[in-house]
């Protein structure tokens, strides 16, 4: 913003939260406020609360509104952008057996598509084993979300790479997440993030509704049950006398007793939600939120 706004390029940014909760917290935050007052010095700052989740909504049909040609010519042509292909949401006992068949479905009669071999980076790789015509892919929750003996453990790297090289992903196997998954939930934040940015279908099935899915998690008990498995140092200022709502929940202090991670039971709490949310959006009206 320093080296483009003063060429006349207008600027419009939007965030889910204030320009002063922007990197709250966050490592050497001090660096990044003279951000925050370049946001209020020199731009319109509006707030466009609203007490409806837009995600949850349905229109009266429970489907979308069909595109103009005009907007449908616009968005091939990349100006706008193209309406959300919707995904589906199983649940329950034969949640898996439902999302089979969708695969089914879409396989048809045809052979399957060879498997994928996506460079992630850092020498590593992504193993797309089971895919099917129209840039489909089928992954077990485990096997992208889960910590597994001799394989990295996936990260944001790896569903950015998926997300750009699939349309549709078919996900198997989400199991009821509580606070000794966190580290697994988190995954799964991250993978809904990349594919919802992609603007990719999402099919899961799930142990539970998705209003269930991650509720011992968000409804769960006291600091000691939420912080347990936590990586936290703190130093002789007492930075562990934070309150719970800011305290870390996977982070570090450092010596003089800056939070040195930006992720906090707050924040986790916050990205759980918006997860939600975003696959109430991209699974459509069968998530039964």
């Amino acid at each position: 913003s320093y080296s483009i706004l003063p060429r006349g390029v207008t600027v419009l940014f939007t965030s889910n939260r204030p320009a002063e909760a922007l990197y709250e917290r966050g490592l050497n935050r001090k660096y990044f406020l003279p951000f925050v007052a370049l946001i209020h010095t020199r731009f319109s700052n509006l707030a466009l609360a609203a007490a409806a989740d837009y995600r949850t909504l349905r229109p009266p049909n429970g489907a979308p509104a069909p595109l103009s040609a005009e907007a449908c010519g616009a968005a091939e042509e990349g100006r706008v952008f193209a309406p959300r292909a919707r995904g589906g949401f199983y649940h329950g006992a034969s949640a898996g057996v439902s999302l089979r068949r969708a695969w089914g479905e879409r396989l048809g009669s045809g052979a399957a598509p060879p498997p994928l071999q996506l460079e992630v980076g850092f020498g590593r790789q992504l193993r797309v084993a089971r895919t099917a015509p129209g840039e489909a892919a089928w992954f077990e929750f485990a096997e992208l979300c889960e910590a597994r003996p001799g394989e990295p453990a996936r990260g944001a790297p790896d569903f950015l790479a998926l997300a750009s090289a699939v349309r549709t992903v078919y996900l198997n196997g989400v199991p009821r997440l509580d606070v000794r998954q966190r580290n697994e939930a988190r995954r799964l934040v991250l993978l809904v993030d990349a594919l919802y940015e992609a603007r990719c279908a999402l099919h899961v099935a799930a142990e539970a509704p998705l209003a269930e899915l991650l509720s011992p998690l968000l409804d769960g008990g006291g600091a000691d049950t939420m912080m347990a498995g936590a990586e936290v140092a703190v130093d002789d200022a007492g930075a562990a006398s934070l309150p719970f709502s800011v305290a870390p929940v996977g982070g570090r202090y450092s010596v003089d007793g800056e939070l040195a991670s930006f992720f906090t039971a707050k924040d986790e709490a916050f990205m759980l939600r918006r997860t939600l949310s975003r696959l109430t959006e991209m699974c459509g009206p069968q998530a039964e939120y």
